[in-house]
């Protein structure tokens, strides 16, 4: 089968061969793709809790504000298909602004607007440059990666933006929640995402030239392991920052105590992905992410015996926070070491439409298991969610292919594993 590498150049400036980046120049290339979406990690952070509460103070119903919400992820289901033949004819910085472009006009627009049915909209059309922003800029991270530090560099990319989702709570704090300065604010906060693209990435982005060898979705069945560790974490991550808080009140805790336990999970989100990518790298990464699955599932299981003192349920929490979110990491990884170019854009695209189907389902899932055991059922269905996926990622590492060139694609760089 003809090379995927062919299918991907960069937009290297005169005298250089394409595809051909010094050192200076890659590093330039990922601080910039780093820079912007660590950024709008930032704005995320502030801006989530901030229409939560407006809507709340609204006296909107739960599940409104639930439907509301979701419409970041259905933006990603619809959206996503497109992006890697939008990048044909579309250089990737281009595309960046116009996406930090839409997100950064929509905060005002919540703002000008203040009615939920309009914000439905405007959310939907937000999720769109959403999605944009993360589909490209983790392509273009795994794209630049070397492949013995492939790993390290995603956990690098995944810490700053954690760290940059986490700030965004303290900026809230700041600025406040009534009238037009919050929004304004976030706004240029995410407007600002562009800078680092402009100053450090021109002409040093990854450009597709080619069409992907095979439909979007296909790559979930050519790679499960790695595209489904998406899904897993999505529905974790979603459960934990919308459910868990109830979760720690019901078992007997101040709503001070239950907003810092999303403290501690984010604390281990941002501690823990530099560690594992640079494991990831050392070893095979399917086993990595086996490992990952099954703390994921040992590690919710244990809550409810050890939420009885927050001495217990805070280092537990750390480390399943910290520990799972390396499913996420490693995922990505270990598309990067399969895949390349136009292939490993759709892949990215499979990923994140998996990531955005956990985060749709895993609420309602878990919600109705923790009517049927108030409250526990929550932990149970995380710990559920994490041991089928242990099932699929053990399948993988025991039966799977060996190598990315047994499934039909080449890679430039032999891997550990397949996925």
């Amino acid at each position: 089968m003809e090379d995927t590498q062919q299918t991907l150049t960069m937009e290297v400036p005169p005298g250089m061969r394409q595809g051909e980046l010094t050192p200076r120049q890659r590093r330039n290339s990922l601080i910039a793709v780093i820079a912007c979406i660590s950024v709008v990690g930032m704005g995320l952070g502030v801006s989530i809790p901030l229409l939560a509460l407006m809507m709340e103070r609204e006296g909107l119903s739960s599940t409104l504000i639930g439907a509301n919400t979701a419409m970041p992820a259905l933006a990603t289901l619809a959206f996503t298909p497109f992006i890697p033949a939008i990048l044909q004819r579309v250089p990737i910085i281009p595309f960046l602004l116009g996406c930090i472009v839409i997100c950064g006009l929509a905060m005002p627009s919540y703002y000008i607007f203040p009615n939920v049915w309009l914000w439905f909209a405007i959310r939907f059309v937000n999720g769109i440059g959403l999605t944009g922003l993360f589909v490209v800029s983790e392509f273009w991270v795994n794209s630049l990666a070397d492949e013995k530090a492939r790993g390290r560099m995603i956990g690098i990319y995944g810490t700053v933006l954690s760290a940059g989702f986490a700030s965004g709570p303290i900026l809230l704090a700041l600025v406040g929640t009534q009238g037009a300065t919050p929004f304004v604010t976030i706004s240029l906060i995410i407007l600002a995402a562009g800078i680092p693209l402009v100053f450090f990435g021109r002409g040093l982005a990854p450009r597709l030239t080619e069409r992907p060898s095979r439909g979007l979705l296909s790559f979930v069945l050519v790679a499960p392991a790695a595209t489904l560790a998406g899904l897993v974490y999505g529905a974790t991550e979603t459960d934990v920052f919308n459910l868990l808080p109830v979760y720690a009140v019901r078992i007997g805790m101040t709503e001070q105590s239950a907003a810092f336990v999303l403290s501690i999970f984010a604390a281990g989100n941002i501690l823990f992905q530099i560690p594992i990518g640079y494991w990831a790298d050392r070893a095979d990464r399917r086993f990595v992410l086996m490992v990952c699955a099954g703390v994921g599932m040992i590690g919710a299981l244990a809550i409810p015996a050890v939420s009885g003192s927050i001495w217990t349920f805070a280092p537990t929490l750390f480390v399943f926070g910290g520990v799972v979110v390396g499913l996420y990491t490693v995922g990505l990884t270990l598309l990067g070491e399969r895949f390349r170019g136009a292939d490993l854009a759709s892949a990215n695209g499979a990923f994140v439409i998996m990531y955005s189907v956990g985060a749709l389902a895993g609420p309602p899932v878990s919600g109705y298991a923790m009517e049927l055991w108030n409250p526990h059922g929550l932990v149970v269905a995380i710990g559920a969610i994490c041991g089928l996926y242990l099932l699929v990622a053990g399948w993988r590492y025991f039966t799977g292919p060996k190598g990315p060139a047994d499934t039909g694609f080449e890679s430039e760089t032999p891997g550990k594993s397949g996925s």
